[in-house]
Order: structure tokens, then sequence, then C-alpha cells
């Protein structure tokens, strides 16, 4: 049996999970990318086996990582809060499920009758997008409470990049749905790659939608990017301002580039002459624009987990950067819409729901332990360090929510009696409780932490 404790969740082991799941979901984005420009065919046996490698790979990520979730969810203290966890741990546990059962009936109807039904597909592209806009949605919901308690300029920009993102899900599902519904075949037979890619024709609804949801990923990203790049601003003077730059630079350059497709292909008139070498230098370069930039903004959870002393924010804090990485590193909307053989793009897009998940369980369980852990909020204000920013602005939030929410609730308690009540409003006018906890909290935000960085 194997011993659990092997997969502790620290900054190690959550680095290899990122780089696990870039690598699988690099190679299967690129295969048929590769195939098709070059013209180079793989075995169709190595085909399936390279596929069931990437399914392994995802069953087991996804059990390790959902129990590293649950044991953050069960540290909880508050009933309430951890029941609503619960409820949302059932939904994606029953998503990687079905997940993992769909793509197993896939893999056992290719190597069985040397095709896979085309309805499992369908069953798959709902079953992904919506759980993963399910999490998302909660997560932008909690960002907006977050920014009516108290405005950041930080928490502006990740709620913007998450609402646009819920945008481009449903982009995207729109997209794989259309070219999906278009086959006119029940099943999709064990026929080269490069043959589908070059027998698929463009249609005109789905096409439509490519500008759109391009778009909304490159607002989505440059949001994610501006909040990384200010979060990240203190290492401009520990690494130089060249290093700094260029860790941030490379990335958004690397992500937009490929749009170049809009203004001419640079790359596709050196094809007829060197098609091989042009297919290698184009994977090699671009197979990656989406995951390069995922973990550039898993560096903000990861690094600042360093900073927090508190074992259960950093373990929360892990979680959001392994969240973030998966979840912006897995939406795409090729190669699965070419619906080859085998159904390459699929477990990229398997693991968009748990990317959402992880993301929105990492920043709510964060939030919270901060907003009842004084100490940590001293620490807090002590620290100088930006990456800290969004972390006092959802926890001080939060924190400012819960209070009022006690106090509706003592008010509601102590309603017994027409003279109860005259009290109570006497004594706390719900409009002066609201108003005076938002000084004190603007005081511990603000003056207490300027005052102690002038001190020291």
């Amino acid at each position: 049996m194997v011993n659990y404790a092997i997969f502790t969740l620290n900054k190690k082991t959550s680095l290899a999970f990122i780089l696990i799941f870039t690598t699988v979901v690099v190679f299967d984005s690129s295969i048929v990318t590769f195939s098709s420009y070059s013209g180079i065919e793989l075995p169709i046996s190595l085909n399936i086996t390279i596929f069931v490698i990437f399914y392994i790979i995802f069953v087991a990520s996804s059990v390790i990582l959902l129990k590293s979730a649950s044991k953050v969810i069960s540290r909880d203290t508050s009933k309430p809060s951890r029941l609503r966890l619960v409820y949302v741990q059932g939904i994606i546990i029953a998503t990687q499920i079905l997940s993992s059962a769909f793509i197993l009936i896939i893999i056992l109807q290719m190597l069985l009758l040397n095709r896979y039904s085309i309805s499992l597909l369908h069953a798959q592209t709902y079953l992904h997008h919506f759980s993963a806009l399910v999490f998302l949605s909660l997560l932008v919901f909690l960002f907006l409470k977050w920014l009516a308690s108290k405005k950041s300029y930080t928490v502006v920009l990740y709620a913007l990049a998450f609402a646009v993102s819920c945008a481009n899900l449903v982009i995207s599902f729109l997209y794989l749905e259309s070219y999906l519904s278009s086959s006119g075949l029940p099943d999709v037979n064990s026929y080269p790659i490069t043959n589908i890619v070059t027998n698929s024709s463009g249609l005109p609804f789905p096409e439509s939608l490519t500008p759109v949801f391009d778009v909304l990923s490159l607002c989505s990203f440059l949001c994610m990017w501006i909040a990384t790049a200010f979060l990240l601003s203190q290492y401009r003077y520990k690494m130089g301002r060249m290093k700094y730059f260029s860790l941030l630079s490379i990335p958004l350059l690397y992500y937009i580039f490929p749009f170049e497709n809009y203004f001419g292909n640079v790359f596709y008139p050196l094809l007829p002459s060197s098609p091989l070498y042009v297919s290698l230098l184009y994977v090699l370069i671009f197979s990656a624009t989406k995951q390069v930039g995922a973990l550039v903004f898993s560096l903000v959870f990861w690094t600042a987990s360093s900073l927090v002393y508190q074992d259960r924010v950093r373990k929360s804090l892990l979680l959001s950067s392994i969240g973030i990485a998966i979840f912006y590193g897995s939406i795409a909307i090729a190669p699965l819409q070419f619906h080859v053989y085998p159904p390459y793009g699929l477990i990229t897009e398997a693991f968009i729901p748990l990317g959402a998940y992880l993301l929105f369980v990492g920043i709510f369980t964060s939030a919270k332990h901060i907003s009842r852990d004084s100490e940590l909020r001293k620490e807090f204000y002590k620290s100088a360090a930006s990456l800290l920013t969004l972390l006092k602005a959802i926890g001080v939030s939060q924190m400012e929510r819960e209070l009022e929410e006690e106090t509706k609730s003592l008010e509601n308690h102590f309603r017994l009696s027409e003279r109860e009540e005259d009290y109570l409003q006497e004594q706390l006018e719900q409009e002066n409780v609201k108003q005076i906890l938002h000084d004190v909290l603007n005081e511990l935000y603000y003056s207490k932490g300027k005052k102690e960085i002038q001190e020291s």
C-alpha cells in the first residue's frame, strides 16, 4: 500500500505537480500540430500508448491533489464554510470519477474495436466545461464580495481575469460542441492524424468564435499578468531590473507572438521547402505559450507560501499555485476540435475543472484562515512584501464580512421583544456598526502597517 506521507504537499511537490502537468499538456496539444504541419505520423499503437500514459498521470494526480485539498478543507474550523466546501468537493469528485470512467471507456473501445464513440467526447465537453464554470463562478462571486468590503487594485484585476475566463469557458464549449456536432459519423475510426486534420474543413459559426476566444484569452492573460507583475515587484531589487523584467516580459511576448497569424503567418511559406524542420521549430517554440504564462502566474502563490509561517495557509497557497497553473494552462480549443484517433486534447480538457476547483479552494481557505488569525495578520502588517498585498486585502475583507454577519446574527437573536429590539437599536445601529468596523479595519490595514514600517 502506498504511503500518503510521500505525497505531502510542500513547495517541492507542488512544483513537481506543476511541471508534470505542463509536460503532459504540452505533449498532448503539440502532437496533432506536429503531425499536421510535417505530415509525419506516429504508429497508431504508439499513439494509443502515449494517450494511456497521459490518462494514468491524470488519474494519479487527480487522486493525490483531491486528497490534499480534502485535508486543507478538514482543517477549516468553521462548520458552515466547511459544509459548503464539502458540497463543492462532492461536485469535483463526481466530475473526476465520471471523466476518468469516460476516458477509460474510450481507451477500451480503441483497444478492442479500433474506434471510439464521439458521443463520449460530447459528454466530456459538457462535464468539463460546466463543472469548471461552477467553480470559477464561485471564485468570481467571492472576489466581488471582497471588493464590496474593501477596494483593492489586485482584487479587481483577479476578479476581472476570472470573470473573463468564465466567458472564455462558454466560448470554448460552443466552439468544441459545434465541431463535434458537425461530425456525420457516430464513431471515430483509426485513421492517421494527418488525414483527419487535412480533411477537416472550417465551419462558419465556430470559426467566427475564434477571434472572440483569442481576445478574451488575451484580456484575461493581461489582467493576470499585470497583477502578477505588481505582486512580484519586490523582486526587481533582489533579482535586478533586467532579470525581473525578462522574467515577466518573455512570457508575455511568448504568449502574444502566435497572434501574428492574424497578420500573416511567417512560418507557412517555409513549409513546402522544409516541412520537418519548420514543424519542429514551430512546435518547440510555440507549443507551451499558455503553460509558460500559467507557470509565471503560479509563482505569486508559490513564492508567497514561503512568507507565511502558518502551515494551513501555506498549504492553501500551494493549492492555489497548482490550481492557477493547471487552469490557465489547460483552456484550449485545439486539438480536440479535430477529434483525432486517439483523442489528443481530451486529457488537457479534463484538467480544467480540477484546476478551477483547486484555485477556488486554495484562495477561499487562505482568506478564511487569515481572517481568523490575528497573529498572522500582525505579521502581514509588519511585512512590506508586495506578495502579501492580495492576501491582506482578501483576508481583511473576509474578516469584515464575517464580523458583519455575526452582528446581524446577534441582532436577530436578541429580537425577542419590542423592549429588547429598542435596546439593540440604541446600542448597535446597523449602519453605525458597519461604519465603525470599516474605520477600524482601515486603520489596521493602512495606518498600523505604515507606522510599523516607519518605526523599523
